[in-house]
């Protein structure tokens, strides 16, 4: 009897004993494999969280357990980085609508500024200083052609001083890449450059080239140029595009608007106003740089009854032909204009009397060689009589000076017409 409940009890302790381990390996195995998952899920997901809300995607949840946990704490990581790219997506979109706000506000400063402004050249500096703070680039500058041949008038650039460019730089320019541009009307974007601009323009490793034309064709390039490794994207080249495009429109409507204001309608010359103010210019340059200049007055001889036998159709065709001898004979820094009626004044730059002298008797000659036509087809001739006078031998003050070329002219005509005189002359006689 003794011997059975010693039996019993030794039974009932293993049992315990078994019971006893398996509960310490079932705590074990619960901590290893569910508490402590847990709390690295609830360390890691805290720590993530704080991370996202800083804008730090990159911290992830390190759990191996083979299982449902594991499952949780990769969907966890998966999230969040769904969440970076989801972030950075938007912060792409931002950075985007943030860049069109600035072209825009930008667009909108050169459109008021193109309508405020009167000088064309300060309008295409503030142009390109525009262009190159639009695209962060480093220098901008512009090409300005003019006929059928494409043939460079101008060259303009944000370098300033003894570093800028010349002329004859930008051509040379055009004979590398971004001569391409120019003749296939396309843009040009190039990074890594490898061809080397000339010698006198500073380092380019990266640039982009943009034709430009206009209604009345006009033609232009732009470029933008960069010495740094980022280089220009897609979205700078469609940028630009947007930009340039609307502006140059705008600019080269107010070039035309600028022009007509002092061109002579019929003629093509510059009219009353545009002298007055070109000699005032004159005047002072020569006066401040002890410069000379001349003034050449000239009128069509016996212009009114040539109107009256042949008709104003054909004086207006006169008058056209005559402009474009006039043109003919000048140099590109002087300036034609119709003082009035039939009569032209010329301003020479730094020309002597007998400078002028010469330049008056060419057209003179020239004129008077010339044959005209009326409406039915006849040959028709004209002769021009001419004055001079110079600054400031003949007189200081513009009027004086138009007073005295005016008296030459009128001396000119007292001789019998188709001849030049100075004022000199007119003293000397």
């Amino acid at each position: 009897m003794f011997e059975g409940a010693t039996a019993l009890i030794l039974c009932l302790a293993g049992c315990l004993a078994i019971a006893i381990i398996a509960l310490i390996f079932l705590k074990r195995y619960v901590t290893e494999n569910i508490v402590q998952p847990l709390k690295n899920i609830h360390t890691g997901s805290s720590a993530i969280i704080t991370e996202i809300s800083e804008g730090n995607f990159n911290s992830k949840i390190d759990i191996k357990t083979g299982d449902k946990l594991e499952d949780l704490a990769d969907n966890f990581n998966r999230m969040a980085s769904v969440l970076q790219i989801r972030e950075a997506a938007l912060k792409d979109v931002s950075e985007k609508e943030q860049y069109v706000i600035r072209a825009l506000a930008m667009l909108a400063e050169m459109m008021g500024f193109i309508t405020s402004e009167v000088k064309f050249e300060s309008i295409l500096q503030t142009f390109l200083e525009m262009t190159r703070s639009l695209l962060k680039a480093e220098h901008s500058g512009i090409f300005m052609f003019e006929g059928a041949e494409k043939e460079l008038k101008l060259f303009k650039t944000t370098i300033k001083g003894e570093n800028a460019p010349s002329l004859d730089c930008a051509k040379a320019m055009l004979m590398g890449p971004l001569g391409k541009t120019i003749k296939t009307s396309s843009i040009l974007r190039i990074n890594e450059l490898t061809a080397e601009f000339p010698p006198e323009h500073p380092v380019v490793k990266n640039f982009i080239a943009l034709p430009l034309s206009s209604s009345n064709n006009k033609m232009s390039a732009l470029l933008i140029t960069m010495n740094k490794n980022s280089g220009f994207s897609p979205d700078d080249e469609d940028t630009l595009f947007n930009f340039a495009f609307q502006t140059f429109q705008s600019l080269v409507l107010h070039e035309e608007i600028a022009r007509l204001a002092v061109t002579d309608g019929l003629t093509g010359l510059y009219n009353h106003r545009a002298f007055q103010e070109k000699l005032s210019e004159e005047t002072n340059r020569a006066e401040r740089y002890f410069k000379t200049f001349s003034l050449i007055m000239l009128d069509i001889d016996h212009f009114k009854s040539f109107n009256d036998i042949y008709g104003h159709q054909t004086g207006d065709l006169a008058l056209k032909e005559i402009s474009k001898i006039i043109r003919n004979e000048l140099r590109t820094v002087d300036f034609p204009a119709r003082y009035g009626g039939e009569e032209f004044i010329l301003i020479l730059p730094e020309t002597s009397v007998d400078g002028a002298l010469i330049v008056a008797e060419r057209i003179r000659n020239a004129v008077a060689e010339h044959q005209f036509m009326s409406q039915s087809g006849e040959r028709l001739l004209l002769t021009v009589s001419a004055g001079v006078a110079c600054y400031p031998d003949d007189a200081t003050p513009k009027e004086d000076l138009i007073k005295k070329a005016d008296k030459a002219l009128y001396f000119a005509k007292d001789r019998g017409r188709n001849t030049v005189c100075t004022y000199q002359g007119t003293i000397d006689r």
